[in-house]
């Protein structure tokens, strides 16, 4: 009994073993060839689908493919191809092997709708042949969200018509590329990666008839070759030469505050002086040496009124040079910068308000300095009065206080203007520092632009993947062809020529004794 039980489990165990030795995971998958698809879509007039092809081809050999197929058909062998629910496999002698599967999905990376309108209404595609008049056909191409993204947004399209120059005149298609064709006209459009489209064709028809409107999508691939640092070379130079002169508007800027302080000093002594007047009187002598001092400085000051202004003039003069050298390198094409015309110019070009606003702190400034050296001179001559009126003290004291208190007022129209030339110098100085800090990451960010307009115009870098199903991992190569239905005019029913019936023997033998009409 109890060999018997053991015989039962080693059994029993062995059985098993054989069992999980035979097993195969049901969730193990052959590896895809490589390959490449072209989907070929047959359209309605209208645009939506009425049947999805795909051509799968391979290297010859050991063929796995998967793929959701209501029927495959062996395009390159008599070899049969075996279909085992998503899985396609073929063993093949061919160098080259093709095999078409029909779709199961009807569903394509693109929603297109088309419309046809003769003499302003609506009219089916079907019914348009063989129609005359005013002719638009009204084409828009919108993502499929059904539809993985990674074709729409990595493929451009092709759309093609062609119009038999006999049939239609006065072809209009805003954006497209024509061309003569034989006597065909072809209208072309192209659709970029991730763009829709909306397309709008018009002609005068007459007997109308079209050929298919063919769609080609295709993975662009760009070998555009830019030499980037012409853009960012001059940008470069730009942003040294703003950095110049940013430092050169601090550094100004620094020497008008020090010299507004100074005047500051000034004004309040020549207040003092105007309020002590009073106490004059008895100082008369004093008070005249103390005005021939002035007067003897304020020449001396006066003295280096041109020189001042010359080189003020001359900072005015390099801005100006500068701006012109940048503005030139850039391409603009402007006519050159004056101090009297560079407001009209550039205040018609809001891109360049930060350049304005450059030249309006320079020119604020020279105009400033200018009043400031008028002040000096009024200033001198207003010491010559000082002077005078002191020597006519004894006599006239409440002319000398007049004298000085017209000297203070022209002092404090000076240091206004002091104050007024600082803070525009101030204000120039931001505007510098700004332009300096908008200017510092110019050549990148441009770098970046035509990184960014490179990417629009061929899409992404996605890998490419297979239209068919995800399975399938090893793909090179994804097309798409379609093609709408042929605008056909109506076949012309022919009248039936009735064929004279030949006469049976009966008719003739009838005829014969005259009894038989025909």
């Amino acid at each position: 009994m109890k060999e018997i039980t053991m015989k039962k489990i080693f059994s029993i165990v062995l059985t098993f073993i054989l069992l999980l030795i035979n097993i195969t995971p049901t969730s193990a998958k052959n590896t895809p060839s490589t390959k490449e698809e072209v989907v070929y879509g047959l359209l309605n007039h209208d645009g939506s689908v009425k049947n999805l092809y795909v051509v799968n081809i391979f290297d010859g050999g050991s063929i796995t493919d998967y793929g959701r197929y209501s029927e495959v058909r062996n395009l390159s062998t008599s070899e049969k191809i075996n279909k085992n629910d998503d899985e396609i496999t073929i063993n093949t002698q061919a160098a080259r092997f093709y095999y078409q599967g029909t779709l199961e999905s009807r569903d394509l990376p693109w929603d297109i709708q088309i419309k046809y309108f003769l003499d302003g209404n609506e009219i089916s595609g079907k019914d348009l042949g063989g129609k005359s008049g005013a002719l638009k056909i009204l084409m828009t191409v919108r993502q499929n969200h059904k539809v993985n993204s990674i074709f729409f947004n990595n493929y451009a399209l092709q759309i093609s018509f062609s119009f038999d120059n006999k049939l239609c005149s006065n072809i209009k298609a805003d954006n497209a590329t024509i061309a003569e064709a034989g006597n065909k006209k072809q209208v072309t459009y192209t659709v970029l990666p991730g763009k829709g489209a909306d397309i709008a064709v018009t002609a005068d028809v007459r007997d109308f008839e079209m050929e298919p409107i063919s769609i080609n999508g295709i993975k662009l691939a760009l070998d555009l070759d830019i030499d980037r640092s012409k853009f960012t070379q001059q940008i470069s130079e730009l942003a040294d030469a703003i950095k110049e002169l940013d430092d050169g508007a601090s550094e100004l800027l620094d020497g008008v505050n020090r010299l507004s302080d100074g005047m500051q000093k000034y004004i309040d002594g020549m207040k003092a002086f105007k309020d002590s007047l009073g106490q004059l009187s008895a100082g008369a002598d004093k008070l005249n040496m103390g005005a021939s001092l002035i007067k003897n400085g304020l020449s001396e000051l006066a003295k280096q009124n041109d020189s001042i202004l010359n080189g003020a003039l001359a900072i005015q003069q390099a801005t100006f040079d500068s701006v012109n050298a940048q503005l030139a390198g850039m391409g603009q094409g402007l006519p050159v910068l004056t101090p009297e015309n560079y407001s009209a110019i550039l205040s018609a070009i809001p891109n360049l308000a930060a350049v304005k606003n450059q030249l309006d702190g320079v020119v604020q400034f020279t105009q400033g300095l200018k009043r400031y050296l008028d002040g000096v001179s009024q200033l001198d001559s207003g010491a010559s009065d000082l002077v005078q009126g002191v020597s006519e003290f004894k006599a006239s004291s409440s002319l000398i206080a007049a004298s000085a208190n017209e000297l203070y007022n022209a002092g404090a129209q000076l240091n206004d203007a002091m104050k007024k030339l600082r803070d525009g110098l101030a204000s120039y100085r931001t505007g510098t520092n700004k332009l300096r800090e908008g200017t510092s990451d110019m050549d990148s960010e441009i770098d970046k632009k035509i990184n960014e307009i490179l990417e629009n115009i061929s899409g992404g870098n996605d890998k490419v993947v297979s239209f068919v199903s995800d399975k399938n991992t090893n793909v090179s190569s994804v097309q798409f062809v379609l093609k709408t239905d042929p605008v056909k005019a109506p076949e012309i029913q022919k009248p039936a020529v009735s064929k004279p019936v030949k006469p049976g023997f009966w008719q003739r033998l009838l005829k014969l004794f005259g009894l038989h009409k025909g």
